[in-house]
C-alpha cells in the first residue's frame, strides 16, 4: 500500500512511482480523485522542477510517522525571482491557518483533508481541533508562485471576517476608470441580469459616479485586506492581471478577454494560469487570444446590451467663446458643469478659447476647442450661448446668439441691460449665486435651464441699434 498520493498540476514523474501515487490535478474531478486516492497522506506539486533534490526522499521518510498536517519550508517566487523565504515555527501554523496559495506547502492526512473540505465551520478553533498534530520539515525547500492556485476550496479564516457571495466581479486597481469598456460591460451585465441573479462588485478603487451607477444593479463592496471574500464564481477582466489573495473561489473563476491580444503586446509578460476558464467577448477575441494564455480552450460570449431608458435624457447643448482671461471667470463654467454632472444631465459644452485652463481638453461634458473663424453653426445649434464674465462692453458673441434666436445665459452686466436682454431671452444669473454658500440656489437655476431648453426665445433686437452708425456715416 502506498503511503502518499501526490497531485500534479503538470509534469509526470517516473521516479518514486513504486512508493508514491501520482495523479494529474483536475479541478473538475478533484474531490472524486481525492476520495479514491490510495495514499494515507496527500501532497500537491505544481512543478517538480521547483522542488529540492531531496524533496521526495524527505517526505516519504516523514510520512512513516503519524501527523495530521505537515508544513514544508518554501520560498516565494515571482516571475522566476525568489522574493522572500518563509520559515514558520510549528505552533505558528495553527495560529495562521490561511492557506489559499500555500496549499502546496503542506502534506495532509487524507481523512483530515476531506473533513476540512466538507466542513462548514472553518474558524480558527475548528481548524485547531481538526489538526491536533502538526509536523514540520526544515528541508526540502519548495519554490512557491503565489498567484497560481490549485484547489479553490481551501478556505481558512485566520480569525478574519468572511464575506460569501455567489457571483463576484473583481474591479482591481488596474480597472478603476469611469469610461472604459469594462465599466460599460459591467453596467450592461447589471441591467440585463441584476434583477434575476445575485451579482456583487468587489473593488479596490472606484470613482463615486461609477459606484453610484453600479449600485442600481449590484451589491458594491470595497475589498479589505483583513476579510476573506469567498465566492462561487469569480469574474475578472484581462487587464486586472492577478486578483487579490483574499478572494477565494469555490467553483470556477473566469478571465474575460475584452480586446484583441495582438494589439496589447505588453500583455505578453503576464501569466494567466490561475483561471479555470478564458472567455472572449466575441469569437474573434477568443481566437486572437491563443498563444497568450496557457490553454487552447477558449469560450466566447458576446457582450450583453440593454439600454436603461432612464439614462436616455434629452441632451443639453451649450457653447461659449472667450479668451482665457481671469476677467472672463472660466471657473464659473465648471461650477455649472459640476451641478450638471451631479444631476446626471447629459450635456456638451463647447468652449472656443485661445488656451485651455486645464491639462486635459475635456472636463466632464466641457470640451475646450481651439478658436475657429466661424462659430456661428455651433451657436445656432446650441440650446444656450453662455457668457459668465465680470465685464463686457458689448459682447459680439451674445449678439450673434440673439441674432440666431439662440437663448443666452449671462451675468447681470450693464451692457446686457442696455441691449435689452431679459429673462425672455434666457437666464441672467446674479454674481452672488457663484459663491460656494449659494450652490443650491445655483442648482435650482441650472435645473430650470435644463427644463426649459426647448423654450422659444423672444428676440428683442431691433433696427434702433443701427441708428448710431447711420448718423455717423451721414456726417
Amino acid at each position: 500500500m502506498k503511503n502518499i498520493t501526490t497531485f500534479l498540476l503538470k509534469d509526470h514523474l517516473e521516479d518514486f512511482k513504486d512508493a508514491i501515487e501520482f495523479i494529474s490535478y483536475n479541478p473538475d474531478t478533484f474531490i472524486k480523485d481525492l476520495k479514491n486516492a490510495k495514499g494515507k497522506y496527500i501532497n500537491f506539486i505544481k512543478d517538480i522542477d521547483h522542488t529540492s533534490n531531496n524533496y521526495f526522499e524527505t517526505i516519504l521518510k516523514t510520512t512513516q510517522t503519524e501527523f495530521d498536517v505537515c508544513f514544508i519550508n518554501y520560498t516565494v517566487e515571482i516571475d522566476g525571482k525568489v522574493m522572500a523565504t518563509e520559515k514558520l515555527e510549528t505552533p505558528e501554523i495553527q495560529k495562521r491557518p490561511y492557506v489559499g496559495d500555500y496549499i502546496w506547502a503542506y502534506i495532509w492526512r487524507k481523512e483530515k483533508l476531506l473533513e476540512l473540505l466538507n466542513s462548514e465551520d472553518k474558524s480558527n478553533e475548528a481548524i485547531d481541533n481538526m489538526f491536533q498534530y502538526v509536523n514540520y520539515i526544515e528541508e526540502p525547500i519548495y519554490h512557491h508562485k503565489p498567484s497560481e492556485r490549485m484547489v479553490f476550496d481551501f478556505i481558512y479564516t485566520d480569525e478574519k471576517e468572511e464575506v460569501r457571495r455567489k457571483n463576484v466581479f473583481y474591479l482591481g486597481s488596474f480597472c478603476n476608470g469611469q469610461f472604459n469598456g469594462y465599466i460599460t460591460w459591467l453596467k450592461n451585465i447589471g441591467r440585463c441580469f441584476g434583477k434575476d441573479y445575485p451579482l456583487t462588485i468587489l473593488y479596490d478603487k472606484i470613482y463615486e459616479p461609477t459606484k453610484k451607477a453600479f449600485e442600481k444593479y449590484f451589491e458594491v463592496i470595497e475589498r479589505k485586506e483583513d476579510v476573506n471574500y469567498i465566492c462561487d464564481r469569480l469574474l475578472v477582466t484581462y487587464s486586472t492581471y492577478y486578483y487579490a489573495k483574499n478572494i477565494l473561489t469555490k467553483e470556477e473563476n473566469y478571465l474575460f478577454i475584452h480586446g484583441i491580444m495582438s494589439d496589447y503586446e505588453h500583455s505578453r509578460r503576464y501569466k494567466y494560469d490561475n483561471y479555470t476558464k478564458y472567455i472572449g467577448v466575441s469569437e474573434i477575441s477568443a481566437k486572437k487570444a491563443k498563444g497568450y494564455y496557457p490553454t487552447e480552450q477558449f469560450d466566447h460570449i458576446l457582450n450583453p446590451i440593454k439600454i436603461d431608458k432612464r439614462d436616455v435624457k434629452p441632451h443639453l447643448k451649450l457653447v461659449s467663446a472667450q479668451r482665457c482671461d481671469p476677467i472672463k471667470k472660466g471657473e464659473r463654467i465648471h461650477q455649472i458643469s459640476q451641478i450638471l454632472d451631479e444631476e446626471e444631465i447629459p450635456y456638451t459644452w463647447n468652449i472656443f478659447t485661445d488656451k485651455s485652463p486645464y491639462d486635459d481638453n475635456i472636463y466632464g461634458g466641457v470640451i475646450y476647442r481651439k478658436p475657429i473663424q466661424n462659430t456661428l453653426p455651433y451657436i445656432k445649434d446650441a440650446d444656450y450661448y453662455v457668457q459668465l464674465s465680470d465685464s463686457e462692453a458689448c459682447s459680439y458673441s451674445v449678439l450673434e446668439a440673439l441674432a440666431l434666436n439662440t437663448k443666452v445665459i449671462v451675468t447681470p452686466l450693464d451692457c446686457y441691460e442696455e441691449m435689452k436682454i431679459d429673462e425672455t431671452q434666457g437666464y441672467i444669473i446674479p454674481f452672488e449665486l457663484f459663491e460656494p454658500e449659494h450652490k443650491e440656489k445655483l442648482r435650482e437655476i441650472v435645473l430650470d435651464i435644463y427644463k426649459n431648453k426647448n423654450r422659444k426665445m423672444q428676440n428683442q433686437l431691433s433696427e434702433e441699434m443701427y441708428e448710431g452708425y447711420k448718423d455717423l456715416f451721414k456726417k
